[in-house]
């Protein structure tokens, strides 16, 4: 689920913190894939270089994900909406919109669904960048390029950077990776 970083209501980490907190991430497995699969902690393929077994799943806190709500001047009255566009390109898309659905309004934010056909997706909502949050997957690599989805050069039209992240700092640890041959250094970095 990839919030646009552009919009002013996704750019404070409070309010990102507190909808990851209010995601049941083990329940979408559950449902989605009858418990045949993994809750990934982050963007590396488990048992890769790039993968940090340290970096933990956020466990789901309905309470503090709506003190974080409160505290970024959200509440009952005032309350968190947006859309969360996805494609019916896969089966599977449509039933996690609808079950995070579920799972945000526990923390009172308002989430309204729009499925689309994939090519019209693609054309009309994912690469003009125009949406509140997008629903997505992709398979990751053993050799991963974070360059491509998370670097700042990566948010233009045509670009991965979908979501419009731009953080100084992974910028340059991106960069750096770049041109490193050092198998170890560069497993660090990623980590």
């Amino acid at each position: 689920l990839g919030f646009n970083l552009r919009l002013k209501k996704f750019q404070n980490p409070d309010v990102r913190r507190a909808l990851s907190l209010a995601i049941n991430r083990q329940e979408l497995v559950n449902i989605l894939f009858l418990k045949h699969a993994k809750v990934c902690s982050g963007p590396f393929l488990p048992g890769s270089a790039a993968f940090n077994a340290d970096v933990k799943v956020p466990t789901q806190n309905i309470q503090k994900a709506k003190a974080l709500l409160k505290k970024a001047g959200y509440d009952a009255k005032h309350p968190l909406k947006f859309e969360i566009a996805t494609s019916n390109a896969s089966s599977i898309r449509p039933y996690a919109a609808q079950i995070l659905q579920y799972q945000l309004k526990k923390i009172g934010v308002e989430v309204k669904l729009r499925v689309m056909e994939w090519q019209a997706f693609l054309n009309m909502v994912v690469f003009p960048h125009k949406f509140e949050s997008v629903l997505l997957g992709w398979g990751l690599s053993p050799t991963p390029d974070p360059y491509l989805f998370w670097h700042k050069d990566s948010d233009k039209k045509g670009g991965f950077n979908l979501v419009g992240y731009n953080n100084p700092e992974i910028n340059r640890l991106i960069e750096e990776s770049q041109s490193m041959v050092d198998r170890k250094k560069l497993a660090q970095i990623w980590q």
